[in-house]
């Protein structure tokens, strides 16, 4: 018989009983075999996992929100508590934390808020990624969910007495659509009853080598689920409009305002052309 999931919580919003501070050189994403770091200027997500205990865990860290938690899955349990402080070195293409090196997978940029593309049928693939990008932070009581959305990659840290969610993942756009690859996914929804503690054998292997995208895979009236991601495709588009077909659901996108609930703006840098040829 299945043993329930207990989740127990410390503190849905930690304060930081240490001085949370972050290190200006681990600003970009950065992974290993077992763990994934994204940094912005004001944000730090870190991943990891022992497989020894099977656990997963997620820590983050707002220094001016005042913020250090650390979500920790096992198979029967969520526990939710204030984070221990990271020890971060910085290396030339390297980073250290606790004393296990990541890697570098992508830089990230900050700027000022700048005007969006207009989409048409040939940049469906560039408005896709463009408008996405940037840091977001909501709280609200008991809710906390930080996105951080960047060139290639798309993480989320999301906790509610209802859900835990929290996840690193690959996006890659096309004028077809978009191929979303999950490679650490912790999961616990009460409505749906899911419990995922899952993480990719490699992080880093799989980050440098993505699976190559199959175009025949991309069907406006479902999403597809393959080894290679799930298949979002293109349904129509205006201007400043954008929709998929997603999961149970279409997704539909638009450009990011200098007065959406965005506390940082990323520079676009244009991802591989992954289809050769035109939509």
């Amino acid at each position: 018989m299945k043993k329930p999931i207990l989740l127990s919580l410390m503190m849905l919003f930690t304060v930081a009983s240490f001085a949370a501070t972050l290190n200006p050189g681990a600003k970009g994403v950065w992974a290993n075999a077992t763990s994934e770091l994204v940094q912005t200027d004001s944000v730090l997500i870190f991943f990891t996992r022992n497989d020894s205990l099977q656990t997963k865990s997620a820590t983050l860290i707002i220094p001016n929100r005042e913020i250090a938690r650390t979500t920790v899955f096992t198979p029967d349990t969520i526990l939710l508590k204030e984070a221990e402080p990271l020890d971060i070195v910085v290396g030339d293409n390297s980073i250290s934390v606790n004393g296990n090196p990541l890697y570098l997978v992508e830089n990230i940029n900050i700027v000022k808020p700048y005007a969006q593309f207009d989409a048409t049928p040939s940049n469906i693939a560039d408005c896709l990624q463009q408008w996405q990008l940037g840091t977001k932070i909501m709280l609200d009581g008991e809710f906390c969910q930080v996105m951080i959305d960047t060139n290639n990659n798309s993480f989320m840290y999301m906790v509610s007495p209802q859900m835990s969610y929290i996840r690193a993942a690959s996006l890659r756009h096309t004028n077809k659509g978009s191929v979303f690859l999950q490679n650490i996914r912790m999961m616990k929804n009460m409505n749906t009853g899911e419990y995922t503690h899952y993480s990719a054998p490699d992080n880093y292997a799989l980050l440098k080598n993505l699976p190559e995208i199959d175009a025949s895979k991309f069907n406006p009236n479902t999403c597809t689920f393959a080894k290679e991601g799930i298949y979002w495709s293109y349904v129509s588009s205006e201007p400043k409009r954008i929709t998929l077909n997603g999961c149970g659901e279409e997704y539909t996108y638009v450009p990011n305002k200098a007065d959406d609930n965005i506390s940082e703006w990323f520079e676009f840098i244009p991802q591989h052309k992954w289809l050769s040829y035109p939509f």
